[in-house]
């Protein structure tokens, strides 16, 4: 969901909507205080504050009916896109409108807490805006291994087999390979689609790879065993020294050194795995804060029309 040209007749909407609010709560705010002394100033008690009230709220409530067609998939009325645009003006425009329904005052008791659950309730939609206009972009640059969200876990066990493929080829068994894993020597192909963007392509693909036990491979074998098969977990250790980039090449540049020139191939390989198994770490790190701010737009939001109902009972009975 970006901030496109399909928004500019929104944009063009609640900016002239805007305006015009404004200008007639110019006027009637004037009014309120002439003559001196006929009003104490602009309120929700009056006509004009009520009408401000009434279409405020009525945003309000349109804009909470966008969760409710996400959820009912039945409720096939317009495109999704639309409903999410109006979403985004329509409750900004909102906001404002509430604002001079209450007077350009926060008031006491539950119209101060409306109001200030409004603010976060806003705050929170402009932060998913911003968020949703800036992860996706980042993750194309960033994580060129990227595939759907759901897929990693499986992609990183295809990752990790990959990897005992590549050891055990120069090392022989490793004696805890992972259970199911495909044997040594037999071609195996793992597709996974990326999410983002038009390009689509492979992240993971495992090649036939005769046994084939190397001279000096200790060190090597070694080093996978403790540090490269740990980090190849579906649930990424954040103490691994791979975890990091910076400390992941030292880490390798060093087993470069112990071991012989002819499993130099070998451990770009390896090493090839884990810069994938990062990106894929990355990829969750940015699909978290993709969705984490809807934990706290989402139930406020519906907090927030359930005590606006509150509200209009009391000042129906009250008036």
């Amino acid at each position: 969901m970006l901030i496109d040209r399909s928004h500019k007749g929104w944009i063009l909407f609640t900016l002239v909507a805007f305006l015009a609010a404004t200008a007639y709560y110019a006027y009637y705010s004037n009014q309120s205080y002439s003559p001196p002394g006929a009003l104490t100033g602009p309120s929700g008690g009056t006509w004009t504050g009520l009408t401000y009230g009434i279409i405020g709220f009525g945003m309000m409530i349109f804009c909470g009916l966008l969760g409710i067609r996400r959820r009912v998939r039945v409720w096939k009325i317009g495109r999704g896109q639309a409903w999410l645009r109006a979403h985004i003006w329509l409750g900004t425009l909102a906001y404002p409108l509430i604002l001079y329904h209450a007077g350009m005052k926060f008031g006491f008791g539950l119209t101060f807490w409306l109001m200030i659950l409004f603010t976060i309730v806003l705050v929170s939609g402009f932060v998913g805006v911003l968020l949703q206009n800036v992860i996706p972009r980042s993750m194309l640059v960033r994580v060129p291994a990227e595939t759907t969200f759901e897929q990693i876990p499986h992609v990183v066990d295809v990752l990790r087999g990959e990897a005992d493929q590549i050891i055990a080829s120069v090392c022989g068994a490793l004696g805890n390979e992972k259970p199911g894993a495909v044997p040594v020597g037999v071609n195996t192909s793992v597709s996974a689609m990326k999410q983002y963007g038009a390009v689509q392509g492979k992240v993971v693909k495992t090649k036939s790879r005769p046994v084939q036990v190397m001279e000096g491979s200790t060190p090597l074998k070694t080093f996978y065993l403790t540090e490269v098969q740990p980090f190849l977990n579906p649930v990424l250790k954040t103490d691994s020294r791979l975890a990091v980039q910076r400390s992941a090449v030292a880490l390798f540049s060093h087993t470069r050194t112990l071991i012989p020139d002819t499993l130099h191939e070998t451990l770009k390989d390896l090493e090839s795995v884990c810069e994938e198994r990062r990106q894929l770490a990355l990829q969750v790190r940015l699909h978290y804060w993709l969705h984490v701010w809807e934990f706290v737009h989402v139930p406020l939001s519906y907090a927030l029309l359930a005590m606006s109902f509150v509200h209009a009972i009391v000042a129906v009975v009250k008036y």
